[in-house]
């Protein structure tokens, strides 16, 4: 028997509710409509306030994407550790259009990992600012060969 949107809807909130009953930083402190969407306002108090502001320490989380993303009870723990950043790093596959085309990096010769190394040593952002993730970016770099 297929189960009703109402059914699926209910069970995805219940389980997102007992995730966060068992967090023990996290307290539900209502629902709100800020843009004719429902969410759930949760406060996380693992985060110290002035960290990130006041509002660092709230999250607002749509029921529309509670009912899209939990399913069980472990989706439900995976998505509290999306919310309150727990969850391990995703490594992407590095991709460049050096060679003149969209490649993948981790399957080159020394020569155009050599390539992307040398073009890596030039900050090309406006105003010469460092980007943010540069470091990592070039350690990912020199790791490859």
């Amino acid at each position: 028997m297929l189960e009703t949107k109402e059914c699926v809807v209910e069970k995805a909130i219940e389980l997102f509710v007992e995730a966060v009953e068992l967090s023990p930083d996290l307290e539900i402190l209502g629902t709100a409509t800020p843009a004719e969407e429902e969410v759930f306002v949760i406060r996380d108090h693992s985060k110290a306030k002035g960290e990130d502001g006041e509002e660092g320490a709230y999250v607002e989380v749509s029921v529309k994407e509670i009912v899209a993303k939990v399913s069980n009870v472990e989706r439900a723990t995976q998505f509290i550790d999306v919310i309150t950043q727990k969850r391990k790093s995703v490594v992407c596959e590095g991709i460049t259009r050096i060679v003149g085309y969209y490649s993948r990096v981790n399957n080159w010769n020394k020569s155009k990992v050599g390539e992307l190394r040398d073009r890596t040593q030039h900050n090309y952002t406006l105003g010469g600012a460092t980007p943010k993730y540069d470091k990592e970016r070039i350690e990912r770099i020199n790791n490859l060969s």
